[in-house]
């Protein structure tokens, strides 16, 4: 009997090598005639991502391709930094129920007839994007894109010193491409920010742009000392592991965006972030370190556990390039914690400078997508 999902991932000395061993493993099994594949390589062998797509395609047979690269990727229970590495990942599924597009980097590219076609025909309610980093400007094209047909968006930007070519059938750069599927296709998403709140949620009662001076009408400095104190922190402000979450308006599960706490004034008791913030904005401080990263990922995986209406098929992961061995200790300790919770199922994805869920861009973020 053919899957429904098969994985493969590996390391080698070239492009040549870990194509090679990627075609191997995928071919034990019957693969199936209608499928999608999802292909994510190191920043090793960016340069070489062309002709990996070009070997896979031949060995494997498959026509569609979705990717990017990474400074690590991953699979299930494993993940590579720093070597030629690549995971793939081959799903059954029809390609009438999918529309893959290729980078889009202004908005008049949302109005083209072929994407308004397919978002007509599909209906989607889900879709899988990659992005560059270099072009930040088309990146404004994703919330747009979301809002037609009201379609939750995954994914993340591509990441490495090496350039940040993406696949959408072939390979592309710039812009954001991706994958939109039909209303039927079922998944589950969740997201873990690495992140422990170390107090309640505030509001901005002065400030602007990224200075906040009061929260509560109280001086914005008094109030995060004395979360730090009771968070029991032997740790200073400089260390690194406070943070901002400026609270997503609307939000029914408490979601936030987590923004780096930039420097302080004690004489005027401000706070200056890294992101905008104007008066009745709501914030809360977080924490985010080792143990934050893990409780946090597995509260994730638990909650994510208790949506599934049986085992997933397949599963999508999509972290950053600041989680990985910087936050969970070793490179592949992330990626075990996933297998350990939700099972040894077909897995790919990669570590990237920024990462998508629904409408918006994250940061330190894992988003872990659920074929079901």
């Amino acid at each position: 009997m053919t899957a429904e999902f098969h994985a493969a991932h590996a390391s080698g000395e070239n492009w040549a090598a870990v194509a090679t061993e990627l075609a191997d493993q995928l071919q034990t099994q019957p693969l199936p005639q209608q499928a999608l594949a999802f292909l994510y390589v190191s920043e090793a062998l960016a340069a070489d991502l062309g002709s990996i797509l070009t070997f896979l395609r031949s060995r494997l047979s498959l026509e569609h391709w979705v990717g990017t690269v990474g400074i690590g990727v991953c699979g299930s229970g494993r993940a590579y930094f720093g070597v030629p590495a690549a995971s793939v990942m081959v799903a059954q599924i029809d390609p009438d129920d999918f529309h893959i597009f290729e980078p889009l980097k202004t908005d008049a590219d949302l109005d083209a007839p072929e994407l308004q076609r397919a978002i007509d025909r599909l209906q989607p309610i889900f879709g899988l994007v990659h992005g560059d980093p270099a072009a930040p400007e088309s990146l404004a094209t994703l919330s747009e894109l979301a809002r037609m047909g009201s379609t939750y968006l995954v994914g993340g930007i591509a990441s490495g010193e090496r350039g940040a070519p993406q696949i959408a059938d072939r390979v592309v750069n710039g812009g954001l491409s991706g994958v939109l599927f039909a209303g039927k296709t079922m998944v589950q998403v969740g997201i873990s920010q690495a992140c422990t709140p170390v107090g309640p949620v505030h509001r901005v009662t002065e400030g602007r742009e990224g200075i906040i001076a009061t929260l509560d009408d109280r001086p914005a400095l008094d109030v995060f000392k004395s979360e730090m104190e009771a968070d029991g922190s032997e740790h200073s402000i400089a260390s690194g592991r406070y943070h901002v979450a400026l609270m997503v308006p609307g939000s029914d599960t408490g979601d936030f965006v987590v923004r780096n706490l930039m420097g302080v004034d004690p004489h005027n008791n401000l706070m200056a972030i890294s992101g905008d913030v104007q008066v009745g904005d709501t914030i809360r401080f977080v924490r985010r370190d080792g143990v934050a990263a893990e409780q946090d990922l597995r509260r994730m995986l638990a909650d994510l556990q208790k949506r599934l209406p049986g085992k997933p098929r397949g599963a999508l992961y999509c972290s950053c390039v600041a989680r990985g061995p910087h936050l969970f200790g070793t490179e592949s300790r992330e990626m075990m914690i996933i297998r350990d919770e939700i099972g040894d199922l077909p897995l790919t994805g990669f570590y990237g400078s920024g990462e998508v869920c629904n409408d918006r861009f994250y940061s330190y973020t894992g988003v872990l997508t659920l074929f079901i």
